[in-house]
């Protein structure tokens, strides 16, 4: 290694080696991209290859002093290290390309050299002992990596299987294939000592398999939304360092027992299980309910025969059958019986609602073991109601959730026994599409709850008070989550270090993603969705998934602190549109997620509105509800409106979200808010040419006009004063007049001499005057019907900001910002940008230009 430090470009290249000490800093990787220009004029000695050929492998040998580098032609050469220069070349007698390869050996000369080629075949070929390599078949798809523990070699390929090989049976096929991944797999990493595999790849989930002489065994997967998986190389027995193809890089802790797919902790058949506080409660096939003092199970405190039914939460237990139940507390245990029979039952603290075949409901409440009384016995309208989940919110309010997608709310302190549908029919269905509901979590010292559903879909409800005792519940908002997180049941809110979780289950596995982000944080391969489990922090960051597959109680281990994110931020692709005000930022990307910052570029919030955002608009000043408006818009065709109160946001970040759709119109590419006559009205551009006028939080279509088709299509908008103006793609600008009703009466339009298109476009209300920057990369005023030039660049304008001192702020995809003041004959300043790709640039604060794209840049103006 100490030789290759003159030659950097080769480093990209080492891809058998162990990551050393010394390119390790402070517990980071360094790492370079291919052919990059700033490492090779460093390079003492360098190779221009006479025509195009990838090398796809290099390795030293040391003590000979020799370098082997092969390339995606299938040719071998062997160079001095020193110098690099060549001794010898050997071509290898086979036709297909191949992408990638690994070379074994302690020699130059009895070197063993393994190709993926792009047909799927794996190339075994000894350089200097066989006349033609032996082609391996097996997979039926190009090898993506070839890896060995020195007695095997593994190769992952497009076929989505895992192969192991032998080294020393040439002629043999694979000992072992295996299937697990379902999108391309573009890495594979090797743990010969602890007989681990890890895999990844487009999926965005590290694959962990444990395997032994001829088998290989899928263990655990982890989602890791970094993007695409390009490497993943080991640091040590337990730490992984994985790299994607947007450059993020992220280290991950793998404990040796997480891989562990169960533990079991009893043997006995059972049906279902619950820890309170450290107490397990099982319920046996044999319908015997057993409660052990710990979950070690070495002394019973309770048991019971004839029981066939459990439900729990987390801090109780119902167990039923017939007219019996037991409901068993943290500090008590109680058997009671009914004149019915009992069809269902669920716990939440101290309350149980019981259902019995009579079509009854009964709400008990156990927190005074010495008064146990029934507090409320109701009748349901809708007969076929059945309480699947129960929680205790504002007021001594219960909320019942049902296994057919409706919420019902009872006040628990009033004299009658009435129970109110709490929202309408059409709201219940959006929400839980007449699927079960499956949590219901109440915010502390709030009127606000929040709801999980079997469909994938959870929701924000406050409660109003309609009177003395009536409620009315609002949706604030809801976000389905099957589409980025491919959630198929999630079940339970959890929260750790301030962060609501949220845990479910999909196909073979656990996930726990985060409530805002909607990113995936932990995936876990449990064998399958399981119904019947828990989740309990074991320590500050570590927690007991306790299931139970095959009629056994397994646990395993989860560690949300595995995974150290290097460089990561808000959005998982670049930022696309930024909107800024005096006290905030709002940056939106293609992966669907608004990021909302402070002044001072602190985040505050980061929440999954909908897939490929392209556009944001926010407006900041103080209207009679101080309430905060944000737009977003993008390639779904869908208008998504954002608002709060900033003194709720500030403190516990409470904010309403409603979502309208116009799939006939096409992408939504413009948005801005608008207040005129103490009235707030919303504007959406659509690639078909239409601008369309809502009214208010209800998103009422108030008003929509149609842009000629010469004209080409409103790209960009601003508004100040009544005033609109609108910058076309077709070189128009267009100017109206926003009425109290919301209609918008054209009062100007003039072409502009540049033909490139409107990219970019600031109104001045002060004069009644627009900048405007255009494709071509030059920036013009408009006023009063004259069009001056400013200043240009090199391409695309993407963003215009105009400061108090008149001065003018623009940034293009050339990289720089350049500022110049009005007056034409004023000279300009040019300031390069450290975002490789510019999208945008929006004024936030006093005096901040932050500019976006790649990443986020802020420049004192």
């Amino acid at each position: 290694m100490d030789e290759l430090e003159d030659n950097p470009c080769l480093l990209d290249h080492l891809i058998q080696s162990k990551i050393a000490e010394k390119h390790l800093l402070s517990g980071k990787i360094i790492t370079c991209a291919k052919f990059d220009e700033k490492y090779s004029k460093c390079a003492e000695n360098q190779i221009i290859e006479e025509f195009p050929e990838h090398i796809i492998g290099c390795k030293l040998f040391k003590k000979e002093k020799k370098i082997i580098t092969v390339t995606s032609r299938n040719s071998l050469t062997i160079r001095i290290s020193s110098n690099l220069s060549v001794l010898s070349k050997i071509q290898c007698d086979y036709f297909a390309t191949s992408i990638c390869s690994l070379i074994i050996g302690n020699s130059a000369e009895s070197c063993h050299v393994y190709f993926g080629s792009v047909i799927g075949e794996l190339i075994d070929w000894k350089p200097h002992e066989d006349e033609k390599p032996i082609m391996r078949k097996g997979h039926k798809g190009m090898i993506f990596s070839i890896v060995t523990d020195s007695t095997r070699i593994f190769t992952i390929s497009d076929d989505r299987t895992i192969r192991m090989w032998p080294i020393d049976d040439r002629e043999s096929g694979p000992l072992c294939t295996v299937f697990g991944h379902t999108a391309r797999p573009f890495a594979i990493c090797v743990d010969p000592i602890n007989y681990r595999i890890y895999t990844g790849g487009i999926e965005q989930t590290l694959f962990c398999w444990k395997y032994d002489e001829r088998s290989i065994d899928l263990r655990q997967k982890i989602a890791i939304p970094i993007g695409v998986i390009q490497k993943i190389s080991k640091i040590d027995d337990s730490t992984l360092a994985i790299s994607s193809q947007n450059g993020d890089l992220l280290e991950i802790h793998v404990e040796q027992q997480s891989l562990k797919s169960k533990i079991v902790i009893l043997k006995d058949d059972l049906m279902n299980f619950a820890n309170l506080n450290g107490k397990l409660v099982i319920l046996t096939a044999d319908n015997e309910l057993i409660l052990f003092e710990s979950d070690a199970m070495l002394r019973i405190i309770f048991r019971c025969t004839n029981i066939k039914h459990m439900t729990s939460s987390d801090d109780s237990v119902v167990a039923w059958h017939q007219n019996t139940w037991i409901v068993i507390t943290t500090s008590s245990v109680h058997r009671l019986k009914l004149s019915m029979n009992i069809i269902s039952a669920t716990c939440h603290a101290s309350y149980v609602a019981i259902k019995t075949i009579d079509g009854i409901i009964h709400v008990y409440n156990f927190a005074d073991v010495e008064n146990i009384r029934c507090l409320k016995r109701f009748r349901a309208q809708n007969a076929s109601m059945i309480p699947a989940v129960i929680s205790v919110v504002h007021d001594n309010l219960l909320v019942i959730g049902t296994t057919h997608g409706e919420l019902y709310h009872v006040d628990l302190d009033e004299p009658n026994d009435d129970i109110r549908l709490s929202l309408s029919r059409s709201t219940s269905f959006e929400l839980f599409g007449g699927k079960e509901v499956t949590c219901i979590r109440s915010i502390p010292n709030s009127s606000i709850f929040m709801t999980l559903g079997k469909t994938g879909i959870w929701s924000t409800i406050r409660l109003i008070r309609g009177g003395t005792t009536n409620y009315e519940m609002e949706v604030m908002n809801f976000r389905s989550f099957s589409t980025s997180s491919r959630m198929a049941w999630p079940s339970k809110f959890i929260e750790w270090k301030g962060n609501l979780l949220i845990v479910g289950f999909y196909g073979t596995s656990l996930i726990i993603w985060n409530s805002t982000t909607n990113l995936p944080i932990f995936e876990t391969y449990c064998g399958g969705g399981h119904r019947i489990w828990q989740l309990n922090g074991s320590e500050e960051n570590k927690f007991n998934f306790d299931f139970i597959r095959d009629s056994q109680l397994c646990r395993q281990k989860i560690d949300f602190l595995s995974k150290n994110y290097w460089i990561s931020n808000a959005h998982s692709s670049p930022i696309v549109a930024a909107s800024g005000s005096s006290n905030y930022l709002v940056t939106v990307s293609l992966d669907g997620h608004l990021s909302i910052s402070d002044g001072n570029l602190k985040r505050i919030l980061t929440i999954f509105v909908g897939e490929n955002l392209l556009c944001t608009d926010i407006y900041d000043e103080a209207d009679e509800n101080g309430t905060v408006y944000i737009l977003t818009g993008g390639g779904k065709s869908k208008l998504s409106i954002i608002w709060f109160n900033s003194l709720e946001f500030k403190n516990s970040s409470v904010f309403s979200l409603r979502h309208v759709s116009r799939p006939d119109e096409g992408r939504v590419v413009a948005v801005k808010t608008c207040r005129i006559a103490q009235k707030t009205y919303f504007i959406a551009s659509y690639s078909s040419g239409t601008i369309e006028v809502f009214g208010g939080i209800s998103l009422e279509s108030v008003f929509s006009i149609e842009i000629e088709d010469s004209l080409g299509i409103a790209a960009k908008m601003d508004y100040s004063k009544s005033q609109l103006v609108v910058g076309t793609s077709g070189s128009y600008i267009l100017t109206y007049d926003l009425l109290e009703d919301g209609v918008l009466r054209e009062k100007q339009r003039v072409k502009l001499p540049d033909r490139s298109g409107v990219t970019s476009i600031s109104y001045i209300p002060e004069d009644d005057s627009t900048i405007i920057g255009c494709d071509s990369g030059h920036v013009y005023k408009y006023h009063t019907s004259t069009i001056t030039k400013i200043h240009s660049h090199l391409s695309t304008v993407v963003g215009i900001v105009v400061t108090d001192r008149n001065r003018i702020h623009t940034v293009s995809l050339d990289c720089a910002v350049v500022t110049s003041s009005m007056s034409p004959s004023a000279t300009s300043s040019r300031i390069p940008t450290i975002i490789g790709m510019p999208n945008g640039m929006v004024k936030t604060g006093e005096s901040t230009l932050v500019v976006v794209g790649d990443g986020i840049q802020s420049i004192e103006c």
